[in-house]
């Protein structure tokens, strides 16, 4: 019993020592800090279709979507990837190109191009929406969580 004391107190003071040390490496003397000038936010979207649905919405993906963006020029995910494993059948990367301030949208700049892209590709703003609509009735479930990565300034993209 008291062995399991012991083990439990040193993971429990473990743990706050490694969420305690963050916040300490977050301030130097000028302040807190952000996550860096050389910090790229993204948000990772993990997504389930429905039984048999998913090679449809990768159709439409393939074959409207990704024209639609191409046509408005804007970029595409940073990373697409089929998965085979888990419960997630993909899962889409997306640069954040306003850092966190992206999140304050509802609908940007870029969503707007996008989808008045997608209306003149599919002959009207009616039927883009019953493409959008056929795709979202391809989803089960979707997750997407915001996160960051680090590039030397001087290996940023082009």
């Amino acid at each position: 019993m008291q062995l399991f004391k012991w083990g439990r107190m040193l993971v429990l003071s473990t743990a706050l020592a490694m969420f305690a040390a963050p916040a300490f490496a977050q301030d130097d003397e000028e302040g807190p800090q952000t996550q860096g000038d050389d910090a790229h936010y993204i948000t990772a979207t993990y997504v389930k279709y429905k039984p048999g649905k998913r090679e449809r919405a990768f159709e439409i993906i393939a074959e409207h979507f990704k024209p639609a963006g191409e046509k408005a020029g804007l970029p595409g995910p940073l990373g697409t990837l089929h998965l085979q494993t888990g419960e997630w059948d993909a899962l889409f990367v997306w640069k954040m190109e306003g850092g966190m301030a992206d999140l304050e949208w509802y609908r940007s700049e870029d969503d707007i191009k996008w989808y008045a892209s997608l209306a003149e590709q599919e002959g009207g703003e009616e039927a883009a929406a019953a493409l959008i609509a056929e795709y979202q009735d391809c989803v089960d479930e979707a997750e997407t969580d915001v996160g960051h990565y680090h590039a030397p300034m001087d290996e940023e993209e082009e």
